[in-house]
């Protein structure tokens, strides 16, 4: 049997008690992922993105320094591959 692939995610969003209930309880190992990172701001997602190198992105729209659509737009650029999605 092969093995389970495991992807990973990053969580954006700027309001903490949703990012920080999100992060803790959704259980994302019974999910198939791990969760490599949390921002409270665009730029601070943008900086995980290019370090983690995501699977996958789940952003806010409106965040300080840069919004979740700009921070897409961006993703794309430097990570095509990262799939996202916009809570």
């Amino acid at each position: 049997m092969a093995p389970k692939t495991t992807y990973t995610v990053v969580v954006a969003d700027d309001e903490e008690e949703l990012r920080e209930a999100m992060c803790t309880m959704i259980p994302w190992r019974e999910l198939g992922f791990c969760l490599v990172g949390s921002a409270g701001n665009g730029l601070d997602a943008l900086q995980l993105v290019e370090k983690h190198e995501p699977d996958l992105l789940l952003t806010d729209i409106r965040m300080p320094f840069i919004s979740g659509i700009e921070l897409a737009r961006q993703v794309r650029e430097v990570r095509p591959a990262t799939n996202i999605a916009f809570l």
